[in-house]
């Protein structure tokens, strides 16, 4: 770890070697150490994008244009510094884009994959997944989940049948202002409720 201001007073040859060693020093290890490095003595501030490895922290960090503040770049000791590649990045946590995401390509898109015990405990409207257990996607609406798609199959392009499972194993209640409809036989598990609201018909047929 070396840090020193970047600055060298007029001075006898030895000291002004020994300072311009300490300069050069701190400069490619990046004035590493635990507390910021010195400001300029014949200014009293720091310069504009000046690199400086935060030892205490495990960050390295550039001065702003402003020189007003330190800013992280990324993480000391990680592949990468800790920031996505360009090409294939993995991310953990969770991603937040205030914009549109706009996929390209012939790709694919690859849903999270989980069983009914594993969804979100405090779901939001709009989220999708791929339910492992009724081996089907399904989104929820603010209020429950319910399945995404599910048009008419059949053999070669033959769209006739609609299918839907048999057992309710999860308590559900109709959306407002909708009615629904089942090919029975259906059987709703012990200690399982499916709601039907006030003005809403569930049909099963």
């Amino acid at each position: 770890m070396a840090q020193a201001a970047v600055f060298i007073e007029n001075q006898s040859g030895f000291s002004f070697r020994t300072d311009l060693n300490n300069v050069l020093e701190a400069v490619s290890s990046l004035q590493s150490g635990s507390s910021a490095p010195a400001v300029l003595p014949e200014t009293s501030t720091y310069v504009a994008y000046q690199l400086w490895a935060d030892t205490g922290n495990g960050l390295l960090k550039i001065r702003d244009g402003s020189t007003s503040s330190f800013i992280t770049i990324g993480t000391l000791g990680t592949a990468n510094l800790g920031l996505a590649t360009t090409a294939s990045p993995t991310f953990s946590g969770t991603a937040t884009f205030s914009g549109n995401v706009l996929l390209s390509g012939t790709g694919y898109l690859d849903l999270p994959v989980g069983t009914t015990a594993q969804r979100p405990g405090s779901p939001n409207s709009g989220m999708i997944r791929f339910n492992s257990d009724l081996t089907q996607f399904e989104g929820h609406n603010g209020t429950s989940w319910g399945t995404i798609g599910g048009g008419a199959k059949g053999g070669g392009s033959d769209d006739v049948f609609y299918e839907n499972r048999q057992t309710v194993t999860t308590n559900y209640t109709l959306s407002t202002g909708k009615n629904a409809m089942s090919a029975g036989p259906i059987t709703i598990n012990a200690g399982v409720t499916v709601t039907v609201p006030s003005g809403a018909s569930w049909v099963v047929v």
